[in-house]
């Protein structure tokens, strides 16, 4: 049996954008996949079938295995010099990637990318590996386990808080990605505003972010609930999923909302919707504004309310 090997992009959003390529793979080649991933995003693929085997993004373990396992076709979404350099060094003979990638030189076949990393770049990724069928979004492809469909109900319980009336809000993001959040006092007024309307909203972020969250949460009117995923991404999965809507900044988190099912409002400043938006982006309502400082929280409430009440 033929082995294939994925590396990934270590956000988020960037995994989910993988798992239409991975699914074709699974469906279309006799084959054995592995994917090297972030190890805290690793459970997204493991639980959802996707993939056979995942490994951390660790030198030593990564060449080491690739040489045991004789694996014979490295697909590389990530770009960064120390992915290719460990399909090279663990001995991989079909190594294909981005163009864009800075040791493009070691890659044996290349597909180009438009713009910035995003399921379209995948797709080309995916067809220049000879996949024939791949989605065009990622609807549908992560498979939540009871446990934590379980985590999340008593959540809700112990909390008082009907799940068809609450909002999760998504407000921050990784230090890197700074420019794309909304001032405070904007969401704060976001979820005044909304809370006095009847809604639960719910501050929703990475176990990092609780602190921040909790801030955050202690100047509203009405102190919403913070849900920190400190038992993992899976546990974040079946709260978005649960949630009847979600509003947040252009991340990970949105992403990872409009994949379980959730209707998104989401933020956008300079970030392109049509690239990297919900998907699919009809199901969905995009703010955007050239600067996300312009947006105002008058603007994320009326949308709100429009996708609630449709």
């Amino acid at each position: 049996m033929d082995k294939i090997v994925f590396f990934h992009m270590n956000q988020l959003g960037d995994l989910l954008f993988s798992l239409p390529v991975l699914k074709a793979a699974k469906q279309e080649l006799n084959t054995k996949i592995f994917s090297v991933v972030k190890a805290s995003l690793a459970p997204l693929l493991t639980a959802s079938n996707l993939v056979d085997e995942t490994m951390p993004k660790d030198r030593n373990i990564i060449v080491k295995f690739l040489k045991k396992e004789k694996v014979s076709k490295a697909i590389l979404f990530s770009e960064s010099p120390s992915s290719l350099l460990y399909a090279y060094l663990g001995g991989i003979k079909s190594r294909i990637g981005f163009n864009t990638a800075s040791l493009s030189f070691l890659l044996t076949k290349k597909a180009e990318r438009v713009g910035v990393p995003s399921l379209f770049n995948n797709r080309e990724l995916g067809f220049s590996a000879g996949l024939k069928s791949i989605q065009q979004d990622y609807a549908g492809l992560i498979n939540i386990p009871e446990e934590n469909i379980e985590n999340v109900k008593k959540w809700f319980g112990d909390n008082d808080l009907d799940a068809s009336k609450t909002i999760a809000i998504s407000i921050g993001a990784s230090k890197r990605r700074q420019d794309k959040c909304l001032e405070e006092y904007k969401w704060i007024e976001v979820i005044n505003v909304l809370s006095e309307k009847g809604f639960n909203c719910v501050l929703s972020g990475a176990a990092w972010e609780k602190e921040i969250l909790n801030s955050t949460a202690k100047k509203c009117r009405i102190a919403p609930k913070v849900f920190s995923a400190e038992n993992g991404i899976l546990d974040s999965a079946a709260f978005l999923k649960k949630c009847e809507l979600f509003t947040g900044i252009d991340s990970g988190a949105m992403h990872l909302a409009a994949a379980v099912g959730t209707k998104c409002v989401a933020v956008f400043g300079y970030t392109d919707p049509s690239q990297v938006g919900p998907m699919p982006l009809k199901n969905h309502i995009v703010i955007k504004k050239e600067k996300v400082s312009d947006i105002t929280s008058d603007d994320i409430i009326s949308k709100v309310l429009r996708l609630q009440y449709k």
